[in-house]
C-alpha cells in the first residue's frame, strides 16, 4: 500500500508516496516542530510515532512517552484512519512530506495552496 495525498473533495492526486511518510509542520501558536511517521496498511493509515520538540496548546504527551534530545517521542493509542485531512492554511508554516530521503511543502504542490488535503491508503498503481 502506497499513501496518495490529494485535494479534499476530489480526485486530484498531488502527490504518491510509496508505503509510509513522514508529516512534520510547525506549531502554529507555540511555534515548536512536530513530526508525525504514518505507514499506509490495508486496513487505513496507522500512526507509528509522533515526535514534538514542545508542550501546549493541542499537544499531549502519554505517559509512557519518552524523552530523547530535545524530543518527547511516542506512539498514540489509535486505531488505523481510513484518511487524515490536513488544513494547509497559508496562515500556518504548512506541512511538509519526507520519505525515501527526500522532502516537500504540500503548499507548493500544484493546486494545494490554501486548500484542504487529505491523506489516505491509496493502491500501488493509483495516481
Amino acid at each position: 500500500m502506497d499513501i496518495c495525498i490529494a485535494i479534499a473533495l476530489t480526485t486530484t492526486v498531488l502527490l504518491h508516496v510509496p508505503g509510509s511518510v513522514t508529516l512534520d509542520w510547525q506549531h502554529s501558536v507555540e511555534h515548536f516542530r512536530i513530526e508525525e511517521d504514518w505507514l499506509a496498511t490495508p486496513g487505513g493509515l496507522v500512526l507509528r510515532e509522533v515526535r514534538t520538540e514542545g508542550l501546549g496548546a493541542g499537544v499531549h504527551v502519554p505517559d509512557d512517552a519518552r524523552r530523547v534530545g530535545r524530543q518527547w517521542r511516542f506512539t498514540p493509542a489509535m486505531a488505523p484512519q481510513p484518511r487524515v485531512v490536513l488544513a494547509n492554511s497559508r496562515f500556518a508554516a504548512g506541512y511538509r512530506a519526507c520519505w525515501s530521503g527526500q522532502c516537500t511543502r504540500l503548499s507548493t504542490l500544484r493546486g494545494a495552496s490554501d486548500r484542504p488535503l487529505v491523506m489516505q491508503a491509496c493502491d500501488a498503481g493509483a495516481e
